[in-house]
């Protein structure tokens, strides 16, 4: 029972910490009106637009009054991610309790302290991932496809763009 205590800690710690480490880099995900959702990192802003660069490498331009919604968030530990990473270090514990030879005496405890494990663990990087998505998110600008409203607000946009950190990098800390 101690050994599983400690596993549990040990997971916990892994997954609050894994989502703090991180280089301050930025993603926009862009949605328009009649294209798919663009997800990738904030390249150049004008009052006419802005360009984003996508995590295969395309190069996108989209002009203001095709934009619905800007969300800016640091990179980091997502929903997703969370939940694949506890439940990874969850199973990896169980396993490792599984083979060991001194904790559990039947098939049917290994199995089940397996699953418990692998269980707490997808909680735990679950709860993890909404943190860090929620701490990660710094802006939502609600475009609406009207270019009036992009030219008040897209000076919002240019600290999170890489030509803005390429300009200055010191000014980009977090």
């Amino acid at each position: 029972m101690k050994r599983i205590l400690i596993c549990l800690l040990i997971m916990f710690l892994m997954c609050a910490t894994s989502s703090f480490a991180q280089y301050v880099k930025y993603e926009v995900k862009v949605v328009l009106d009649s294209v798919k959702n663009v997800r990738g990192t904030l390249q150049k802003v004008s009052e006419d637009g802005i360009a984003v660069q996508d995590f295969q490498g395309r190069y996108y331009i989209f002009k203001a009054k095709n934009i619905v919604k800007i969300k800016v968030r640091r990179k980091g530990l997502t929903v997703v991610e969370g939940l694949g990473t506890g439940s990874a270090i969850g199973l990896s514990a169980g396993v490792a309790i599984f083979f060991s030879n001194d904790t559990f005496d039947d098939f049917g405890q290994k199995a089940l302290g397996t699953a418990l494990l692998t269980g707490v663990g997808a909680v735990g990087g679950t709860l993890g991932g909404i943190v860090g998505e929620a701490l990660n998110t710094k802006l939502i600008l609600h475009i609406n496809l009207d270019t009036q409203k992009f030219r008040k607000e897209y000076l919002k946009l240019e600290k999170y763009s890489k030509s803005a950190y390429l300009d200055n990098p010191t000014s980009i800390t977090k």
